[in-house]
């Protein structure tokens, strides 16, 4: 309860304030923090006696050579929860010390009671991360159980629900990072299932009756620059693990399809989501190769900006030439040697789709 880096920190904030030495010590009298380095570790003689008698005991002059190793002035017990955890003693006049004694006992019991608060939360939020961790990876055993221990860590799942993970950017401090928590924290306060699971990603079981409107969630995702995949809805407990995957899923698929894209729905990226999984399973060397003749020539990447582009304005080559600030005849001829280079025509549907299908699985190959 009363540890050493605690007790220092004590020690530390009371000097400061009142200037006079200050030891802290624990349970059977040992010095556990001081603003004199050289007397850790010592057995104090006023503090044992002080936790015998559970009062506050003064060593004045005259007691020095019955308390040896002590010096003058006042040792206090700290309490919590009505149990003596240690004494906090103030080194100097009698006179003068003695006026600070009951404010800086106070004082070390107020911040007692708020680490024990902040180590309990802390307990109780990496409990919650790691029984939410275990229901995403589809490793709870026992519901009955589970729904026990959601209970009293405050976890709330309301069926149905939406199953949404949360990417956040690397930030470069911790204080950027704890901030962003907050910000987070803040907009979805109202349910209690957000829940950060990696350093970089959340995860939030949203009730199908309590839904945000997209505008609001592209509103948050766009302000703080996150990626945000939504899953399929879960009617079960059982089903909240897939549906997570498919979230998952979902943000690193949908980065490639559209640039700027913040909101990623697993409806509307099947197949980018069934090929991402297909990249990274399956050897997909014939597939993936279809584009690799375009490469050595197309060092602008003029050739795949084209062909992405035309696959994003559904073949529409006025919308093409819009999109890339050229001709119209450009993009024909950019299409025509896309179809010359890998003999697979981007303006012939099914070979469209195998051009689709090789660019796809490059790009999810950056990701690994």
């Amino acid at each position: 309860m009363l540890t050493r880096t605690l007790a220092q920190e004590i020690v530390n904030r009371t000097i400061d304030i009142i200037g006079y030495n200050v030891n802290v010590m624990d349970k059977d009298g040992i010095i556990i923090g001081s603003g004199d380095q050289s007397r850790l570790f010592e057995l104090h003689a006023g503090a044992v006696e002080a936790i015998a008698q559970e009062v506050e005991v003064e060593v004045g002059e005259e007691d020095l050579t019955r308390l040896k190793g002590t010096k003058t002035g006042i040792n206090l017990p700290i309490t919590f929860n009505e149990e003596i955890v240690g004494v906090i003693g103030i080194t100097g006049p009698l006179d003068e010390i003695r006026g600070y004694g009951k404010l800086v006992k106070m004082a070390a019991e107020l911040s007692l009671s708020q680490a024990f608060l902040t180590a309990e939360l802390q307990w109780d939020t990496r409990h919650k991360e790691e029984l939410v961790r275990q229901l995403i990876r589809a490793e709870i055993e026992d519901w009955n159980l589970f729904k026990t221990r959601a209970d009293s860590l405050g976890l709330s799942i309301s069926l149905p629900c939406e199953v949404i993970c949360i990417d956040t950017p690397q930030t470069a401090t911790r204080y950027n990072e704890e901030r962003q928590k907050y910000a987070l924290e803040e907009h979805f306060k109202e349910y209690s299932s957000l829940t950060q699971i990696q350093k970089d990603r959340y995860v939030l079981f949203l009730p199908t009756k309590k839904a945000i409107s997209k505008d609001k969630l592209l509103h948050i995702a766009s302000r703080f620059k996150l990626d945000v995949g939504y899953g399929t809805i879960a009617y079960t407990l059982d089903d909240i693990a897939p549906s997570y995957q498919k979230a998952s899923y979902s943000i690193n698929a949908g980065r490639f399809k559209k640039a700027g894209q913040r909101i990623h729905y697993y409806e509307e990226l099947m197949l980018d989501v069934s090929l991402y999984k297909l990249s990274r399973s399956t050897d997909m060397k014939e597939l993936k190769g279809i584009l690799m003749p375009l490469k050595p020539g197309d060092q602008a990447n003029q050739l795949l900006d084209t062909l992405e582009a035309y696959i994003e304005h559904n073949g529409e080559v006025k919308q093409v030439a819009k999109a890339l600030f050229v001709h119209r005849n450009t993009v024909q001829y950019r299409l025509q040697k896309i179809a010359d280079i890998t003999k697979k025509d981007p303006r012939v549907l099914e070979q469209l789709l195998e051009l689709y299908v090789s660019l796809k699985l490059n790009q999810f190959d950056e990701l690994k």
